[in-house]
Order: structure tokens, then sequence, then C-alpha cells
């Protein structure tokens, strides 16, 4: 993804940053091209490891004008739909550390630039759907988490 360094790069900073005073972020990607449900969920276990204050979830998007763009038109690939995202989103919430903050649950380009998802849904629309389903679900952030070792 062109993201300028590693993940052992991540993992580097933030073991230098704790103790110092600083809230520790984290942003992740799900649903790349190779990656599996079952990846994307061990991601929520492993950032929950990290000992973070707070983290971002960012849906792949493919944005006009960039080289991701490129990418997709020259060979589409898979993303979320609405209705899967909303499943998996609040499978990852299960498994996230209660005693993490989360800041974003999707991402939120602005129309114009968005190639896809094109789900059709306002940020609101979005929220509640997620919350609808967390509610039917009789579930909550941190219900599956398990702290590891």
């Amino acid at each position: 993804m062109n993201r300028g360094h590693d993940y052992q790069s991540v993992l580097d900073a933030i073991e230098m940053s704790k103790g110092r005073g600083f809230e520790i972020g984290a942003h992740i990607i799900v649903g790349m091209p190779t990656e599996t449900k079952e990846e994307m969920l061990q991601m929520a276990d492993e950032v929950s490891s990290l000992g973070i204050d707070v983290f971002k979830v960012h849906n792949l998007h493919i944005i006009r004008n960039t080289p991701l763009a490129r990418m997709y038109k020259a060979q589409p690939f898979k993303l979320f739909g609405f209705e899967e995202y909303v499943t998996f989103i609040v499978d990852f919430l299960e498994r996230i550390s209660p005693d993490m903050i989360i800041e974003r649950l999707f991402t939120d380009t602005p129309h114009q630039l968005l190639i896809a998802p094109d789900w059709g849904k306002s940020h609101l629309q979005i929220l509640q759907a997620i919350e609808a389903e967390l509610k039917r679900r009789d579930t909550w952030q941190g219900r599956l988490y398990q702290k590891s070792a």
C-alpha cells in the first residue's frame, strides 16, 4: 500500500512511545484484496495486544486518480458490500479490547472522490446499522476479547 513503513516500524514506534505521556493510536485497513476474513479478525486480536489507546478502522476503498484506482480498473477485486461490512465490523468489535477507544469504524470519503464501494448510505445510516446489529446480536465491544499473556 506504499505506506512508507513496515509493520516492524509500527511496533518499534509503539514501544518507544509507551510511558512517555503520549496517547498512542493506530489506523488499520481491512479488506485488502488477498486478505481473508479470519486474517482480518486476527488483526483485532493483534491490535488489542499492542497496548495502544485508540484506533481507527478503514475499510478498503478506491479513490479517484490513485494507483489503487488504476489497479482496480485494470483488474477489479472484491470490496466489502454494506451488509457484509456491518456484520464483519461487529465481529471485529467483539474481539477488540473493551479498554480501547475506537475513533472510526469505517472510511468516510467524499462522494465525488469515491469510486467504490458506493454503499449509498450516509455516515449516520452506517453508524445506525452497526448499532442495530450490535443490539440484534446482544453483543458489545470486547465480548470475545481474550487478553494475551
